[in-house]
């Protein structure tokens, strides 16, 4: 198998004999699939992670300095050139709503891997601070160290990948339901290749459903929280065979607010995992 016509630009990685792909959805292909508008500024965490004025991936605001994304965004990628747009709904409407941003740096995970997507997560630092308020607002975390979601729970992904193979931008920021499914299940559907600290989701019916293009980096929001974030797919977008996989978001709790802590702090010593046990903010019951 090899990506559709005009979609050679795709990350195509052969992980068993079958070809069967990882594709990051930052890359290639179409949109929130099978999923609906929501209403303007209900997801206030969201964040569009854009470069040369168009949007190419996803990411939420961890914190007023901070925003969670997913490492594969930034393959291939000059951060300085890139901007980070929070109160948004209509990315090519003018709103008052609207905040942006530079990008004033970015910390991989140490042990993210590009060739298999593992650990595919980063966090990005603005260059100055949000103004929270009704259409800009933080999204909470799972406990560190959370179970994911069980398998059968209803989430939601949301985005602003593209409506068409033509690069269309969609009309706003769409989201759609989907269902937590078993690791085990979906690690026999990509031949075993899936990292432990992963989350894959499905339809939960016969429609085609789930996250597309440009939709990397953006949550998987379970009840208020975060617990994924999206990271890769098959070639077909919401395709059942290929279930979507997401980092799972609780097993970088720790190293996320180690980060953060870290920066606030002057002469600290970069932004590892620390072996230190840290007090991260925790917001209400875990979900």
């Amino acid at each position: 198998m090899v990506p559709r016509a005009g979609h050679w630009g795709c990350l195509v990685l052969e992980v068993t004999a079958a070809l069967i792909q990882l594709i990051p959805s930052g890359c290639c292909g179409s949109l929130i699939t099978g999923g609906h508008e929501v209403t303007p500024h209900s997801r206030p965490y969201m964040v569009s992670v854009s470069f040369e004025g168009r949007h190419h991936c996803g990411g939420f605001l961890l914190h007023v300095h901070w925003v969670v994304s997913a490492a594969h965004c930034f393959n291939d990628r000059d951060p300085s050139t890139g901007l980070l747009v929070l109160g948004a709904h209509a990315l090519l409407k003018p709103e008052p709503t609207r905040q942006v941003f530079s990008i004033a740096a970015v910390v991989r995970h140490p042990s993210y891997q590009p060739t298999t997507q593992a650990n595919d997560i980063c966090l990005l630092r603005l260059n100055g601070s949000a103004v929270l308020g009704p259409a800009v607002q933080v999204l909470g975390l799972p406990r560190r160290g959370a179970r994911p979601p069980l398998a059968g729970r209803r989430c939601r992904v949301s985005g602003w990948g593209f409506v068409s193979d033509f690069e269309e931008p969609p009309p706003g920021l769409m989201e759609a339901e989907v269902q937590v499914l078993d690791l085990n299940v979906c690690n026999s559907s990509w031949q075993g290749q899936l990292s432990p600290a992963t989350l894959c989701t499905r339809s939960g019916d016969h429609k085609w459903r789930g996250f597309c293009s440009a939709d990397s980096g953006g949550p998987l929001v379970c009840g208020s929280r975060a617990h994924g974030l999206v990271s890769f797919s098959g070639l077909w977008c919401g395709d059942p065979k290929t279930p979507d996989v997401y980092t799972q978001v609780s097993a970088f709790v720790a190293w996320m607010w180690d980060v953060v802590w870290r920066s606030s702090f002057p002469g600290s010593s970069g932004c590892s995992v620390s072996n230190v046990t840290i007090s991260a903010p925790y917001w209400g019951r875990d979900e």
